[in-house]
């Protein structure tokens, strides 16, 4: 027991690693993935992106002619940093000029900035491409876009002239259902209009023609009371006369 005492004494190097090792945070693992590749695309939002999502946004940011480094990663975890916080970050931690981009797989947020090189029209890029694509249009679809207006040579144009976002499919549809449903409710209206008219023309010629029929039987009742008793009879003896 005192042998082992002696070889593994409090604060020996047996202990070092466990004390050294400080936990990695996000930026820490985004500087590392980017360093390995210029390219990082999360494996934690499947659903919101594409198979071949990492290759197309390599395809598209080799367009610039400039390094790239982009991130699609979600932004405000129990961190708290946005796509705006982490672009700086991460230009801090690699130390290299070129376009630094963040997206959201999960939501429509996308920042670019560009560090020293041959300048682009990054901002207005960037803005621009927030205007001019749905809400639910993805990360991939919003590097190729960010990709194409600054390339576009209309970049300040684009932004300046960018109108309201477009719909989201989700809210085309739920547009769509609910003018289906006005519609829907209209005609089953209309049919109920219809039908409550013929009803009541039905019932209005009924009512018409009972009422026609006492209007003649009390003219035939008043027509015989004033001719009197003795017209029947005066009827009679002119007929035995013939």
């Amino acid at each position: 027991m005192i042998v082992a005492l002696l070889a593994c004494p409090p604060g020996s190097a047996a202990a070092d690693p466990l004390e050294r090792a400080k936990p990695v945070n996000r930026v820490d693992h985004l500087t590392a993935e980017l360093r390995r590749d210029p390219v990082y695309v999360t494996d934690h939002a499947p659903r919101a992106l594409p198979e071949d999502a990492a290759q197309r946004i390599r395809r598209a940011v080799a367009r610039l002619g400039v390094p790239a480094y982009v991130a699609v990663t979600p932004a405000r975890l129990a961190d708290g940093y946005g796509t705006e916080d982490l672009v700086p970050l991460l230009h801090d931690g690699l130390g290299r000029p070129g376009v630094y981009i963040v997206a959201d797989p999960t939501s429509p947020s996308l920042s670019a900035v560009q560090y020293g090189g041959a300048t682009l029209p990054v901002k207005d890029a960037m803005w621009a491409t927030a205007s001019e694509l749905p809400s639910d249009a993805g990360a991939v679809a919003m590097v190729e876009r960010f990709v194409e207006i600054a390339l576009s040579g209309h970049a300040a144009e684009r932004r300046e002239r960018g109108g309201p976002r477009p719909k989201s499919k989700v809210r085309i549809a739920l547009d769509a259902r609910d003018r289906s449903e006005r519609a829907a409710s209209r005609a089953e209206w209309r049919a109920f209009a219809g039908g409550t008219a013929i009803s009541g023309a039905a019932l209005l010629l009924l009512l018409l023609l009972v009422s026609y029929r006492r209007r003649s039987a009390r003219a035939r009742k008043a027509l015989g009371r004033a001719a009197g008793p003795g017209s029947a009879a005066r009827a009679k003896k002119r007929g035995k006369r013939r």
